[in-house]
């Protein structure tokens, strides 16, 4: 068993929600006794206001070899942290065909956002998860503007969360309902033990019991059954 988790983000203003969702998997994954690391992509630092950056996470039940390889060549778990993200990249590059579980940080429908992804980009995604990561999250701390601020806003605000308003704990804010409902989606680790390692734990259930899902594969496997039932629907919290 092997997992490749590629965290999109935009530089300075999401920066650290991507890293505590890489940070936060391969905690989770080494304490239940995965080989697991997490690295950022030197290639996109410095981090530049709105510009595309990566985080990383990996883990398995064997050995990691390639460990100074740090960006992933065949990524199967995809969180975009920023929904216009989904027009701007082929994120699933190096993904195997019905392989990838994609995971983005929007409100909107995800029929709707699947409408931006060319026929070659959906035949590798197996299920397609649209979290309200935003409304989901905990608001604290001296500035709760910052997770509720669109993309637009948030481009004319250095304040954001790097730098003096930093907080340091690891799983907080937006990160936090995006790393639950990828747990919850994969399936590979427990979500009350993944919960452990993050700062809003309440947030991360949350995220774990609200999301919608696209399962692609099933609708691929019998397009019949696709048209019987609806292929989004609200995750529920058992």
């Amino acid at each position: 068993m092997y997992h490749e988790l590629t965290v999109w983000s935009r530089g300075i203003i999401m920066d650290k929600e991507a890293r505590d969702v890489s940070s936060c998997v391969a905690a989770a994954a080494r304490a239940l006794g995965y080989y697991a690391d997490n690295v950022s992509d030197y290639v996109d630092d410095p981090d530049r206001t709105n510009c595309l950056v990566r985080r990383y996470a990996r883990f398995g039940d064997s050995p990691i070899v390639d460990r100074f390889v740090y960006e992933n060549p065949h990524p199967d778990w995809v969180v975009l942290v920023e929904e216009t993200i989904i027009k701007a990249v082929n994120f699933l590059r190096g993904t195997p065909e019905r392989g990838g579980v994609v995971v983005v940080n929007s409100v909107r429908d995800p029929q709707y956002l699947l409408k931006f992804l060319p026929d070659e980009m959906k035949a590798k995604i197996s299920k397609f998860v649209v979290v309200d990561a935003v409304g989901l999250a905990e608001q604290r701390g001296r500035s709760p503007w910052m997770f509720v601020r669109n993309l637009s806003e948030l481009a004319f605000d250095r304040m954001s969360t790097e730098g003096a308003e930093e907080r340091l704990a690891i799983g907080l804010g937006i990160a936090a309902p995006l790393i639950g409902a990828l747990t919850a989606a994969t399936g590979v680790l427990p979500v009350e033990q993944v919960a452990d390692h993050v700062a809003d734990a309440d947030a991360m259930l949350r995220g774990a019991a609200q999301h919608a899902v696209v399962d692609l594969a099933a609708t691929a496997a019998s397009p019949e059954a696709a048209d019987a039932v609806p292929a989004t629907h609200a995750a529920s919290a058992g």
